[in-house]
């Protein structure tokens, strides 16, 4: 603990009073020397949960799938310490490990904490929020501030019915003026400041003097502006009215939106099997990139779920879904190639009377003597104004011939009816 013991001392915590109060005694032991500073054994901070409820502390003991617990019963730190708390950088090793256990399927962290430090609990947090697995907060103790900061950030928040006290939204700080101490121990403090540094730790002076409106407005304030606005990103339905700073039980807790249900351990490890099945994690969130084409295919909110060793993965439902959504792919291609050859065939179709009456038009200019326009319209309208200026020559209309029987041939004895000219003449005047 000596390593970092600068990190708890004149720092802001998010911190229940009553519970920050209880370790002081511990602090001033240390201080006197009156206990030893030892490095501490490691002790197993997760275990594990079945399907049918029964713990067990080897996850690779049971090969179905299980729910890991993690204490956090203590004060919240940073970094771990040797006399005391295992802080939340190494909480975040521990959840990466389980993050990349395939046999995990969710977690289940067991707070009993009145808060802590807030160096390191908003990043806590952020990671909470981005973590691909299931993570539930249970509570039948204390979630209080740093504690909740942290409950906030997973799926669903469970409360034992007995639970001491939730909340405590807000953040403090308690100064701890060691001057006199050291100068019982024959030591004289001189703090020194540079002529240039005139604002250099001005808040921290002026409360050492009992000045604490800049310290509160400038470190506090911003502090708690920034817990506030996270607890309503995590939890929308959250009551107002918590954020001043009270705890509450379990049931005016669930009233006010701090929790989502009143149960017991059991039931948490539930919710995180349920969230599991479903994919109704709040917080889903992954390692692998966006693919949206797949995504929609697995109808899947976002990501796929990975593991930093093996990247991105699928499950049997999901891998089933990928080969109907395949076979159903190959079907509408299919469908679509033989509606575009039956298009291609009837513009070729379309082509080829094009050309046909084209050349038609063409030869029947050509019989009547009239040049071909640019278009089979334009040909046609110039046979017209030909067949037109024919009509008003001299000899145009002709009678039947007398004792003619009326039929077109003894009609027009003089006109070759088989010509292409005459045939194609008499259908465009028809």
């Amino acid at each position: 603990m000596i390593d970092n013991l600068h990190s708890l001392l004149n720092r802001p915590w998010y911190i229940d009073r009553h519970f920050a109060e209880g370790q002081l005694p511990l602090l001033f032991n240390i201080l006197n020397g009156k206990i030893k500073l030892e490095e501490r054994k490691p002790e197993l901070i997760t275990s594990f949960y079945d399907v049918q409820g029964n713990q067990f502390t080897d996850p690779n003991a049971n090969k179905n799938e299980v729910v890991a617990k993690i204490n956090i019963k203590s004060s919240i730190t940073k970094y771990s310490q040797f006399c005391g708390p295992r802080g939340t950088k190494e909480i975040t090793e521990e959840l990466r490990n389980l993050e990349s256990d395939a046999t995990v399927i969710g977690v289940v962290l067991d707070i009993d904490s009145g808060g802590g430090q807030v160096s390191g609990t908003p990043e806590f947090y952020d990671f909470l929020k981005d973590y691909s697995k299931p993570v539930v907060a249970y509570t039948d103790g204390l979630m209080c501030s740093a504690a909740y900061y942290i409950g906030s950030a997973t799926s669903h928040i469970v409360a034992n019915k007995r639970a001491d006290a939730i909340g405590s939204i807000g953040a403090y700080s308690q100064f701890l003026d060691l001057t006199g101490f050291y100068e019982k121990k024959g030591a004289k403090l001189h703090t020194i400041y540079a002529s240039k540094s005139t604002e250099k730790n001005d808040a921290y002076r002026e409360a050492l003097e009992g000045n604490y409106d800049k310290y509160v407005k400038e470190e506090l304030d911003p502090i708690v502006d920034d817990f506030i606005e996270d607890m309503k990103t995590a939890r929308p339905n959250l009551s107002e009215s918590v954020f001043k700073g009270a705890t509450f039980n379990a049931s005016k807790s669930l009233e006010l939106g701090l929790i989502d249900e009143v149960g017991t351990l059991a039931t948490a490890i539930a919710k995180v099997k349920s969230l599991s099945k479903t994919n109704n994690n709040k917080n889903l969130n992954t390692m692998s990139k966006e693919r949206p084409q797949l995504q929609g295919v697995l109808a899947l909110d976002g990501p796929l779920a990975a593991t930093e060793d093996n990247g991105s993965y699928l499950n049997e439902e999901q891998l089933d879904a990928v080969e109907t959504a395949i076979a159903n792919n190959a079907t509408a291609l299919q469908t679509a190639a033989d509606a575009q050859q039956q298009a291609e065939d009837n513009l070729a179709d379309a082509q080829q009377e094009n050309t046909d009456l084209t050349t038609q038009v063409n030869t029947l200019a050509e019989a009547a003597g009239v040049e071909s326009g640019d278009t089979v319209a334009d040909t046609i309208t110039a046979i017209e104004n030909k067949i037109e200026e024919l009509g008003k020559e001299p000899g145009a209309a002709h009678t039947n011939a007398a004792g003619g029987s009326g039929n077109e041939s003894d009609t027009h004895e003089y006109v070759d009816l088989n010509t292409p000219f005459y045939q194609k003449t008499k259908e465009l005047l028809n």
